[in-house]
């Protein structure tokens, strides 16, 4: 820059704080308009002209045509400004949506000329994790269509039920079938649910695909958002308490499982052992060890104190939905798309058994003692012993492929939930329906949904 152009800067600097205008902040004028306009084509996921937004680290790269994405104080010579400001429209950003408005645009280009500031925590955190907890929209009062039952929990004491609505819980009287409340602030998608031992805490795995994942914490008493300890750039899918409460999981769309401490909020680990989604995770009895299920196709066992991977078991030949402990703790049970029950030892990790008496894709999966109930997408519900090697009983009552399932130690029932929005409680021992609802606020039975995606579509996408 010629020394002209140095004191023009200057001046114009000087001028803009003499009179009280404040220097641009990253976090908070820039980065939020990033992750809801920019990220969608630009994050981990999709990455149109090899150029990504999701990281202040990657904004300052430039793509594929090497031209420099911002150059402090120049925005003429900033690709970033000019593909906001271009009258080429091949060449206008964001190209899915309406050019931004010309007051974001300005804030971009003082931004740029005051030096292009960093001021969040790490260049390398994802940029959704540094803004302030957004309020979500409501959710509607009722729904015009059923919403996919993705996660079911139970409280203690087996009396409620928590069920995925759309920007919102549902909270389910399992004895009557009658909606008990309705908790909001989420985000669009609520894909996994966690009530913590003692029944204080819900956690709440949700996001909006390609642009925002989270973990929302409630406290159950006063129904009120706790914190919001995990934000990432994609939807979170796994989130899981320590039997302590200590603790909490969470596994997500961008390949990676987060440790978190639930008191402080503090993320204390942050793994990216896996090279595709983190499906789900899950402790075992003694909370010192952790399994994931991904779909990169494996499923890995971790410590819970250091994060170090223990194993990588590569037996599956697809995507692996869900992983959860054998009561003895030496032994993994894990699920998927090969329509296999997969049970092995985590020592080598060696193969005991893969039973094929799913016989359909095998979509969530709990236990209770010896009992493991799997939910497939041919409408029912399996039953193992898993002391009984390929036995298995089938639990048919649902019309539609059966997304979710949850267990209640208190009561001895199970709940599944389904792709048409219905929710069927279950006698355990029996295997037979005590109560079936839609858990859909405005009641709609009869409608249909879509047919559903396969093969890991309809998660993360948008």
């Amino acid at each position: 820059m010629s020394r002209l152009g140095c004191v023009i800067l200057w001046i114009s600097l000087s001028l803009g704080q003499a009179l009280g205008q404040a220097p641009v902040s990253f976090v908070r004028d820039i980065a939020p308009v990033l992750v809801k306009q920019c990220q969608g084509c630009h994050g981990p996921k999709k990455v149109k002209g090899g150029y990504r937004v999701d990281t202040f680290e990657h904004l300052l790269k430039p793509g594929k045509s090497d031209a420099p994405a911002i150059a402090r104080g120049k925005p003429a010579e900033s690709e970033l400004f000019l593909r906001l400001t271009t009258g080429d429209a091949d060449d206008l950003m964001p190209q899915d949506g309406d050019p931004l408005p010309p007051k974001q645009i300005e804030l971009v280009k003082r931004w740029i000329v005051e030096g292009a500031k960093f001021d969040g925590t790490t260049e390398t955190a994802a940029l959704a994790g540094l803004l302030q907890p957004v309020e979500h929209p409501p959710a509607p009062e009722s729904y015009p269509s059923p919403v996919p039952i993705t996660a079911l929990e139970f409280g203690p004491e087996g009396e409620r039920l928590f069920a995925s609505g759309y920007r919102e819980v549902t909270i389910w009287n399992t004895i009557s079938g009658e909606l008990l409340g309705r908790l909001g602030n989420v985000a669009e998608r609520v894909y996994d649910l966690a009530v913590s031992a003692e029944g204080r805490l819900l956690a709440v795995a949700c996001g909006q695909p390609g642009r925002l994942g989270e973990v929302r914490l409630f406290d159950l008493a006063s129904g009120e958002l706790r914190s919001v300890p995990v934000t990432t750039a994609d939807v979170v899918f796994a989130v899981a308490f320590s039997n302590d409460g200590n603790r909490l999981a969470a596994g997500s769309a961008d390949n990676k499982l987060r440790l978190v401490e639930v008191e402080s909020g503090k993320v204390t680990h942050e793994l990216g052992s896996h090279s595709d989604w983190v499906n789900s995770v899950a402790w075992n009895a003694d909370d010192s060890r952790l399994v994931t299920a991904s779909r990169d196709n494996t499923a890995k066992v971790f410590d819970a104190s250091t994060g170090e991977r223990i194993v990588s078991y590569l037996g599956h030949q697809n995507y692996v939905r869900a992983a959860l402990f054998h009561k003895n703790g030496k032994e993994i049970f894990s699920i998927g798309d090969d329509q296999k029950m997969h049970h092995w030892k985590i020592e080598g990790p060696k193969k005991v058994n893969d039973s094929s008496a799913s016989r359909s894709t095998a979509l969530a999966i709990a236990r209770i003692g010896t009992e493991l109930l799997i939910a497939g997408d041919d409408r029912s519900v399996r039953a193992f012993n898993i002391n009984i090697k390929d036995e298995s009983r089938k639990w048919d009552g649902h019309k539609d492929a059966v997304l979710s399932v949850a267990v209640s130690a208190a009561t001895r029932q199970a709940a599944s939930g389904a792709y048409d929005g219905e929710v069927v409680l279950w006698n355990i021992d029996e295997g037979k329906i005590i109560r079936r609802f839609h858990a859909t606020p405005g009641g709609v039975e009869g409608k249909e949904n879509p047919p559903l995606p396969r093969q890991g579509e309809g998660r993360g996408e948008g």
